[in-house]
C-alpha cells in the first residue's frame, strides 16, 4: 500500500493536482496492476476527463470510482483526499462548514454530504468483539431540556452506549452505539453485539437494565455507587470516552442531529481504535471508501444510523 501523507505539507507535495490523486487512487484500487473485468487484459489507457480506464485489449471503459463511496462524484479527487486526510489524521476531524471554507466547495450541502459519505464507509469496517475486562455504560447526548430531574431521564436526548476494554493504565478498543430505551433488551442487545462472552468480564453500574447479562452468557459484575463516590470512579474509561465524545461533538461540530449521530459515533470510534497507527490512517480511510458500497444522498438523509 502506498504511504500516505502525515502532514499538510506532505499532502500538498504528494497531491499537487488531479493527476497525482488519480495515480494514487489507481494504485490503491488495483495494487497488482489494472486487470480488465471483461477480458482480463492488463494494460489500459487513462481517459482523464471522464475518470475512466480504457482497456487496451477490448477497449472496455472502467470507472476508477465505480462501486465505491466516490461513485458518480463530480467533486475533484483532491477534495475527496482532503476529506480522507482530515477525518483520518486530525484528532478532532473537521466540521462540514469548516471543510467547505477550507476547500472552497460551492455549498454547505456538498461538503456535508461528502463527509457523511466517508463516515458511511467507516461504518462498514469490520470490528472484533471486545475481550478482557470490559466496562459498559450509557450517557445522553443532546441539549439541556427543562423539566428533567437528572438521573436517567433523557427526554428527547439520544442514548449513547459504550463498551471499552479496561487495561488498567490504558484503554483498549471501544464500541459505541445507540439504544432507544434503557431496557434489558436494548442494553443487552448492544453488549451482545460488541463483547465476546467467552473472553470477557463485564463491569457495569447497578442499573436494572443490565440485570439480564448473566442470562445471556456473560460474566457480569455490578458496582453500586456509594455515598460520596463519583460515578467516574466506578467506570473510569467509559466516563473518559463520554467526556471526550461530548467535547468533540460540541467543539468541532457544535452539536449534531439525533438522526445522524450514529455516523459521528463511527468516526470517533474509528479514530480512537486506531490511535496507535495515526500515520497510516489516511490510507486506511481511503481503503474503507474504496471497499464500501455507494452511499447516495437520498440514502444518507433517509436512514438512521446508530
Amino acid at each position: 500500500m502506498p504511504v500516505g501523507p502525515r502532514t499538510l505539507i506532505e499532502f500538498q507535495e504528494m497531491f499537487p493536482d488531479e493527476a497525482a490523486c488519480w495515480a494514487y487512487l489507481r494504485a490503491m484500487r488495483w495494487p497488482e496492476g489494472f486487470v480488465c473485468p471483461a477480458c482480463g487484459h492488463g494494460e489500459s489507457s487513462r481517459l482523464a476527463a471522464r475518470r475512466l480506464e480504457q482497456c487496451c485489449g477490448c477497449r472496455r471503459q472502467t470507472s476508477i470510482t465505480a462501486g465505491t463511496v466516490l461513485h458518480g462524484t463530480r467533486v475533484a479527487l483532491r477534495i475527496w483526499f482532503l476529506a480522507f486526510f482530515f477525518l483520518g489524521r486530525h484528532k478532532k476531524g473537521i466540521s462540514a462548514l469548516q471543510f467547505q471554507r477550507d476547500t472552497g466547495l460551492g455549498s454547505y450541502q456538498t461538503a456535508w454530504t461528502l463527509l457523511h459519505k466517508v463516515r458511511a464507509a467507516l461504518a462498514q469496517s469490520d470490528e472484533r468483539l471486545l475481550v478482557g475486562h470490559v466496562e459498559v455504560d450509557e450517557t445522553y447526548v443532546g441539549s439541556p431540556e427543562k423539566g428533567l430531574r437528572g438521573g436517567r431521564q433523557y427526554g428527547r436526548k439520544a442514548i449513547v452506549t459504550a463498551a471499552i476494554e479496561n487495561r488498567g493504565r490504558s484503554a483498549g478498543a471501544v464500541r459505541l452505539g445507540r439504544v432507544n430505551a434503557l431496557t434489558g433488551d436494548q442494553l443487552g442487545g448492544f453488549v451482545q453485539s460488541t463483547v465476546d462472552p467467552a473472553q470477557a468480564d463485564i463491569l457495569t453500574d447497578g442499573w436494572q437494565g443490565y440485570g439480564g447479562l448473566s442470562r445471556r452468557g456473560f460474566r457480569h459484575r455490578k458496582e453500586t455507587q456509594g455515598p460520596g463516590e463519583r460515578a467516574a470512579e466506578l467506570l473510569p474509561w467509559a466516563h473518559t470516552i463520554f467526556s471526550n465524545l461530548k467535547t468533540w461533538l460540541r467543539g468541532t461540530h457544535h452539536g449534531v442531529s439525533k438522526k445522524h449521530l450514529g455516523r459521528y459515533l463511527r468516526e470517533f470510534e474509528y479514530r480512537f481504535n486506531r490511535r496507535g497507527i495515526e500515520n497510516s490512517l489516511f490510507g486506511n480511510v481511503l481503503q474503507a471508501a474504496l471497499a464500501a458500497p455507494p452511499a447516495p444522498y437520498a440514502t444518507i438523509t433517509a436512514e438512521r444510523i446508530g
